[in-house]
This record gives C-alpha cells, structure tokens and sequence, in this order.
C-alpha cells in the first residue's frame, strides 16, 4: 500500500503488468480515488533472525519426522540448523514406514 502524494487516499500498487518490482525505475500508477496519476519507487529491504543452533557448536542434532506424502519418501530434518537424513531402520519400525523400494513395489501391484 502507498499513499496518494494528491489526495492521500490508501492505494494498493498494481502489479498487474508486472511492474513496480524493480528498484532504481520510476513507475506510474493511477489512484482510484482522485484518477491522478503519480509515481513511485521500489526499495527492497532484508530482515534477519537469528537463532541457536547448538549442533553445529558440539551438541547432538534434534531431529524431527518430516511431513512427507508418501510417507515411504520422509526424512529427518534437525529442528535447529535443518540438516536431513534418512530414516533408520529403527525410526521406519517406530513410525511404521516402509523404504522407497516397498512403496515402488506397491503400486506395481495396482
């Protein structure tokens, strides 16, 4: 949202052309309100957050099961850094989850 520079009415920027996007170009747009036309510039800003990730310091990894359909194709994923491994072959047998290679011979038999 910008506001009119002539009526200062709230504008949503019209992105319908593809336009507006790119910085250091000047783009027109037209205001609903008072039907001027005005221009306006694009910046482009970055935000980061940090957080710990005490496994890449010397501690175990924390993994969780990730969301996976078919679930014969899960994985691993560290909830700290986002590492991902295979399952174990204990984790299949805890999350009753068969290997890719079963999931493939399965729907040969459909």
């Amino acid at each position: 949202m910008i506001d009119c520079p002539y009526c200062g009415e709230r504008v949503e920027i019209n992105h319908d052309d593809g336009q507006g996007y790119a910085e250091d170009q000047t783009h027109q747009q037209d205001c609903p309100e008072c039907e001027k036309t005005f221009v306006f510039t694009t910046s482009i800003s970055f935000h980061y957050n940090a957080s710990k990730a005490d496994c890449l310091n010397g501690s175990e990894h924390t993994y969780k099961i990730t969301n996976t359909c078919p679930k014969e194709f899960s994985r691993m994923c560290c909830t700290q850094c986002g590492h991902e491994r295979n399952l174990t072959e204990q984790e299949r047998i805890l999350y009753k989850i068969g290997t890719k290679e079963s999931y493939f011979e399965k729907l040969k038999t459909l």
